[in-house]
């Protein structure tokens, strides 16, 4: 329970899936925990059940694709806590389907909440990570960011965006003790995997079992509690039997 006690950890797309996991995750590791999501029910709802673990918690509603709305779960944050130490980059939209039969407003969303939220988000943190001279900033992939699909196109250039983009940040803050961690989940039962596959190409859900939401709350907490001096740059999360 002590391993993040104190700690102060901000989590987008909190409200399902692998960011309400993962903000459980923490929190069991007695970290206090911030999180934003666009669904404000399920945060209030989330929120409390963080307090019952024993930890202080904060709800804001939070569209990551509004610059806005990210400055100001910052600053609503460091009122609150006085820092974060932990920004979790979780989340993300997907369409799937053909290029020549894609909405390009979908996909103009998709690039604004995948893309843009991760540097809106991110751009909003440094400052007070830098002045503390620590922090964990944790960006979360996806294997479509390691090796394209068909009719996966324009998830794909999203999330190998997010990849280069995490791996020249590392450079950038790596002489402020900041450390920068990709995560590239496989295949994921959340609520995003049920929409991300419609239209798009089958998926073999035949060949076995499809990660649950906990394993990759359970590889950030890795990734969050390795010693000082340590930094995991880049981590894939599989189910044993995916490919790719």
């Amino acid at each position: 329970m002590s391993q993040l006690k104190g700690k102060v950890a901000l989590v987008t797309g909190a409200s399902k899936g692998i960011g309400r996991a993962s903000a459980r995750r923490l929190a069991e590791a007695g970290a206090n925990i911030v999180v934003g999501a666009t669904s404000v029910d399920l945060l209030e709802m989330l929120g409390r059940d963080l307090e019952s673990l024993g930890v202080e918690s904060l709800a804001e509603r939070c569209d990551v694709s509004r610059r806005t709305d990210c400055e100001g779960i910052v600053q609503r944050s460091l009122e609150r806590f006085g820092k974060i130490d932990i920004l979790i980059n979780n989340a993300g939209i997907g369409f799937s389907g053909k290029i020549v039969d894609s909405e390009p407003g979908k996909i103009e969303q998709m690039v604004m909440v995948n893309v843009l939220g991760v540097y809106y988000m991110t751009r909003a943190v440094l400052p007070s990570m830098m002045e503390q001279q620590h922090g964990d900033i944790i960006n979360i992939g996806s294997v479509a960011g390691v090796k394209y699909s068909p009719n996966f196109a324009m998830y794909s250039a999203t999330k190998f965006a997010v990849r280069a983009f995490s791996e020249a940040l590392r450079n950038e803050v790596q002489g402020h003790n900041i450390r920068v961690t990709l995560i590239h989940p496989g295949m994921t039962k959340t609520a995003f995997f049920d929409s991300f596959t419609q239209g798009g190409s089958p998926v073999p859900l035949d060949k076995g079992e499809i990660l649950k939401p906990e394993a990759i709350a359970n590889a950030i907490h890795f990734a969050v509690t390795r010693p000082q001096g340590v930094s995991l740059n880049e981590l894939t999360v599989r189910p044993t039997w995916q490919e790719r």
